[in-house]
């Protein structure tokens, strides 16, 4: 039996990127039943509700999802999965059309039609096993875990994330977005003293931002880990310390040319763990998603933790 044989799960946010899912949904829903695809939808309605729903349904058995939304969205569908009862979790396949603002996980595999194609794009093609990233905190004296698929940062990387979710408030999930709440929060942006420990190396000092890529876009199709590949087992790490002015504007050039891993102020590491720790509380993000603040995260990664419709 192949992928487009079994039933599918379908998880819809209908306030991703620019909102026009509300108007597409239609011409997706026709795309799915045209393609004979057996599936059931359901609507997310609130923030953390595609983590209630992915929860669910592989609690009653659903073993195929197709996530319609953004980075978001599929950030709290891994959620659901990996906080179910289920033992094999390795068992469910994902989809997904890239409804968001930056579809970042979705640029890694070019998945960037919208649902046109659909059945061959998504039905038809290989199933990859990704890995899948978790991070350990601690908050409010709890420990709490969350897990990511595309990317997890902190500092300045979180501060742009934060910004980015506020703007687009008030100016919608345009593309620009991102690059504005950049540019914003680089001026503004003080550095913090972390110790980084990636395996078996380690930095201390005055640090800028720091991003542990499973994948390698983030920001809508920025290159903060240029070699960072979701199916090997390892993250690639990004910890770049205290810029000077100068420095900062050399940067942003950079990393708009998809080579922030040869900036000077740039430490890359290659690892399957990594623990970040301040002495004050930092800001914290997964796959766009902002995590309580906390002074110490460690992050782990499960290889071929989940299938991948590619």
């Amino acid at each position: 039996m192949g992928l487009r044989d079994e039933q599918w799960g379908v998880i819809v946010n209908p306030y991703s990127g620019k909102r026009e899912l509300q108007k597409d949904w239609v011409r997706i829903y026709r795309l799915l039943k045209y393609a004979e695809i057996r599936f059931f939808e359901q609507m997310t309605a609130y923030p953390g509700h595609a983590v209630e729903i992915a929860r669910s349904l592989v609690d009653s058995g659903v073993r195929h999802i197709l996530v319609v939304g953004g980075d978001g969205t599929m950030n709290e569908v891994v959620n659901g999965i990996f906080t179910s009862s289920l033992t094999d979790k390795s068992s469910v396949s994902l989809a997904l059309i890239p409804y968001g603002t930056g579809n970042d996980w979705a640029r890694f595999w070019g998945l960037a039609d919208k649902g046109h194609n659909l059945s061959s794009r998504l039905f038809e093609r290989r199933k990859v096993m990704v890995d899948v990233g978790r991070v350990r905190y601690r908050h409010d004296g709890k420990m709490c875990e969350r897990y990511f698929i595309n990317d997890a940062s902190v500092g300045l990387s979180a501060t742009v994330v934060k910004t980015t979710n506020r703007l687009k408030k008030y100016l919608g999930g345009r593309g620009w977005v991102y690059t504005l709440s950049l540019l914003v929060s680089v001026c503004l942006y003080r550095s913090v003293r972390m110790k980084v420990v990636a395996g078996d190396s380690s930095i201390e000092k005055e640090m800028f931002t720091v991003t542990v890529g499973n994948g390698c876009y983030t920001g809508g199709g920025i290159k903060q880990t240029p070699a960072a590949v979701p199916y090997d087992g390892l993250f690639q790490i990004n910890a770049i310390e205290r810029p000077t002015f100068i420095r900062i504007l050399e940067g942003l050039r950079f990393l708009f040319r998809g080579e922030i891993d040869k900036h000077p102020c740039a430490h890359i590491y290659v690892s399957d763990n990594v623990h970040i720790g301040a002495s004050a509380a930092l800001l914290a993000e997964t796959d766009g998603i902002m995590l309580p603040e906390a002074t110490d995260y460690a992050i782990d990664i499960i290889p071929s933790a989940i299938g991948m419709c590619v």
